[in-house]
């Protein structure tokens, strides 16, 4: 039979014990701060946008094929760098200091690189291609619209630009493969 004392223990442990998985559950499941939330949501945009969008392999030796290999590629990365833009216009600016000009130069930067897109688009749509030359004149003509998007490396690595965000894109863990996967897949018209 237990005495009275040992009675207390036994229940003051098991209150203690219960507060400090109440206290180490709460910890657990603090929320980051909104800006690393906002970042993750860029992420997934990115992630979203170019899931399944690859430069397709172009056979020269069938310049006509090319050419409308390379039209469907770029159409379709127009279309997903505008709904990039909506979605990000559906987020936000992000919640920090100086976010909205972050913001919209990081959408101004976006619209600059789909209208290069869409010129490209129409340059080689226009372009009448019947042999390998003729190919790569509208290459030519179409990697002039290309040349100034070929260097960007898309809206996180703009809004990464302001030492706040930097860190909102480094804190979230879903963040690290778009940020990187998000800088490629323009052909450079060569």
């Amino acid at each position: 039979m237990l005495t009275r004392p040992t009675n207390r223990t036994a229940v003051r442990l098991t209150l203690l014990a219960a507060v400090g998985l109440a206290a180490t559950a709460c910890g657990s499941s603090a929320q980051p701060p909104p800006e690393v939330d906002w970042a993750g949501g860029v992420c997934a945009h990115l992630a979203d946008s170019g899931a399944g969008l690859a430069v397709p392999t172009v056979d020269r030796a069938q310049p006509a094929r090319a050419k409308g290999q390379l039209v469907t590629f770029l159409t379709a990365l127009d279309q997903r760098l505008g709904a990039l833009r909506v979605q990000m216009r559906k987020d936000g600016a992000p919640p920090v200091d100086g976010g909205a000009a972050a913001f919209d130069t990081a959408l101004a930067r976006l619209d600059r690189a789909r209208t290069s897109v869409g010129e490209a688009v129409g340059t080689l749509s226009r372009a009448r291609v019947t042999d390998q030359k003729s190919l790569k004149s509208a290459l030519d003509a179409a990697g002039s619209s290309l040349k100034a998007v070929s260097a960007y490396k898309g809206p996180a690595e703009d809004l990464r630009a302001d030492p706040k965000l930097r860190k909102a894109f480094d804190d979230n863990p879903d963040c690290a493969g778009a940020v990187n996967a998000a800088g490629g897949g323009v052909p450079d018209g060569s």
